[in-house]
């Protein structure tokens, strides 16, 4: 994968244009109310490889931050709403991707592209400019994509990025929130401006109707053609 150094617009066409960020209903009312999305620093991030790599191409571009938000371009998997999004708070904004980088392709200091993993014997001497967008093959299921900002400026805590709510397909709220509270949630996002006509839905990954109907449905009679009908009658 090749990175330019401030942007990568190559998008990988086979892939969903779809950029899923599961994170929690506070983020995403402040989102909502604010129009931005926030990029923070990753020192905090679990796996201590990621931050490590990208601490260290701070270090070596001589940078005073660099600060980072993650996405995914897969469909929603149990895996993502427990570790990203556990909890009754929980939620999934669904952007699409060509909408997001058409916004921020003239912003200055932002470089984004997806994660490429590697095997550890895969990855010998990778160049700098890769280092933010390198992940173990153990986390490839994740399908992640960043946007990254680099500042020589200042030692910055968080970078608030424009984000048009145009850019928003729909919001998915937790499957752990019971579906009265669903009701009471979606109100209230919808009640902030310009969200009115959002499209707002409970994840069903936990408990699907059309999957469980399946294995409940009645097989009907075979129906007896016109052609055996009348061999019959002779």
């Amino acid at each position: 994968m090749e990175l330019g150094l401030f942007n990568n617009s190559h998008i990988n066409m086979k892939k969903r244009n779809v950029l899923n960020r599961f994170t929690s209903l506070p983020i995403l009312l402040e989102m909502l109310t604010s129009r931005c999305i926030a990029l923070l620093n990753p020192a905090n991030w679990e796996d201590r490889n990621d931050s490590y790599y990208i601490e260290e191409y701070r270090k070596e571009k001589k940078l005073l931050a660099v600060l980072a938000i993650c996405f995914t371009s897969g469909r929603e998997t149990y895996h993502h709403w427990k570790i990203y999004s556990d909890g009754q708070a929980g939620i999934c904004i669904e952007f699409d991707k060509k909408k997001v980088l058409q916004q921020i392709q003239n912003m200055k200091d932002l470089r984004w592209g997806d994660v490429d993993y590697k095997w550890i014997k895969e990855n010998r001497k990778p160049s700098p400019e890769q280092w933010p967008f390198l992940k173990r093959k153990p986390f490839e299921d994740e399908s992640e994509f960043r946007i990254i900002y680099e500042s020589s400026q200042g030692d910055e805590k968080i970078k608030k990025v424009p984000v048009s709510l145009k850019c928003i397909n729909k919001i998915t709220i937790s499957p752990w929130l019971h579906e009265s509270t669903f009701k009471t949630v979606s109100r209230i996002i919808r009640s902030i401006r310009g969200c009115r006509r959002l499209k707002i839905n409970r994840s069903t990954l936990l408990e699907n109707r059309k999957w469980k109907r399946e294995i409940t449905k009645k097989e009907g009679k075979p129906q007896t053609s016109k052609i055996e009908t009348t061999k019959n009658a002779g």
